[in-house]
């Protein structure tokens, strides 16, 4: 994928997210392209937020202890990618959706696409506008939602969005207090990966 066709699927998520989730997984249909473009975003996801770590210390003269290793990030953030994925695809299913795991893992990378795109801007501004970094996380954090919701829907032919988003946010949550608890019950701690 060349930087003209990104930023139009990009543009496309932002305006007609039904017709960006068709794209997405047009491109992304056999299991290699798939594979491929989880290990590319985990890849420069981990990359970048390893140097935004160290530009932030750098710039606030913070220390923030031993960095984390990209490679341990890396591998934390493609299980969780591939969990959304399986869990996109199981409680849809539940609720009478009709989509697939391969389709749902072509969206949930295509996400995380954008939030590296997200990552690449949040560092920019960091260096000139610091204040607006700290807006800019959270309005990743609302587009990662909404574009979660809306391709949900799209995936597993939803037409309610205020149900699909209710069931997402549940899930969504959900996950995130019992994968919590879980990481830490395996001893996943900050220390942990900043380990070499």
């Amino acid at each position: 994928m060349n930087l003209a066709l990104y930023l139009q699927l990009v543009r496309l998520s932002l305006t007609d997210p039904n017709a960006a989730a068709f794209r997405v997984t047009t491109l992304l249909d056999t299991a290699k392209a798939r594979w491929l473009a989880l290990a590319a975003v985990v890849t420069t996801g981990a990359a970048l937020g390893a140097f935004a770590e160290l530009l932030f210390s750098f710039m606030t003269g913070t220390d923030l202890g031993p960095a984390a290793s990209p490679v341990k990030l890396g591998i934390v953030q493609a299980v969780l990618l591939i969990y959304a994925a399986g869990a996109m695809t199981l409680f849809g299913r539940q609720f009478g959706g009709t989509g697939r795991f391969g389709d749902a893992l072509s969206l949930v990378v295509w996400i995380e696409a954008v939030m590296v795109g997200g990552q690449i801007l949040q560092l920019l501004l960091m260096v000139l506008f610091p204040l607006v970094s700290v807006v800019l996380t959270l309005a990743l954090f609302a587009l990662m939602l909404w574009l979660l919701v809306r391709f949900t829907a799209t995936l597993h032919g939803f037409e309610n969005l205020f149900l699909t988003a209710a069931g997402v946010l549940a899930v969504f949550f959900g996950s995130a207090m019992v994968l919590g608890a879980l990481i830490l019950g395996l001893g996943i701690s900050p220390s942990f990966l900043a380990e070499s």
